[in-house]
């Protein structure tokens, strides 16, 4: 079946070599950025009690943890009250986000040599 028998998808071309390097780079990074997040809180003995020992040793602690959540729900918000070419480039935000920490602990990893 041809996937360009319809009119609507008349323009639709193959990625090229270029997108695709840059898809798997960005899917690298994610998942770089992932496992090191999973590392970093369950590794090592550490258990949800310690997160909230974390949580509550300091207001400073407690004070990033409500920015964050209020961070998050603005975004939220934020996003879904745009238009639809807007939110496109909104939501790649997070992508972005996930490919830095990636980066992050891949420096991380190869300068002390653990995540």
């Amino acid at each position: 079946m041809d996937p360009n028998q319809f009119d609507k998808n008349r323009d639709i071309r193959p990625d090229g070599a270029w997108q695709l390097v840059q898809a798997l780079i960005t899917v690298g990074l994610i998942i770089c950025g992932l496992i090191g997040i999973a590392v970093h809180m369950f590794g090592s003995g550490i258990t949800p009690y310690d997160w909230w020992h974390w949580l509550t040793a300091s207001p400073v602690n407690t004070a990033l943890a409500i920015l964050a959540i209020v961070v998050v729900i603005g975004f939220h918000r934020y996003n879904s009250h745009i238009s639809n070419q807007n939110r496109r480039y909104a939501s790649n935000l997070p992508v972005y986000l996930m490919m830095l920490v990636g980066v992050y602990f891949i420096y991380r990893l190869l300068t002390t040599g653990h995540w």
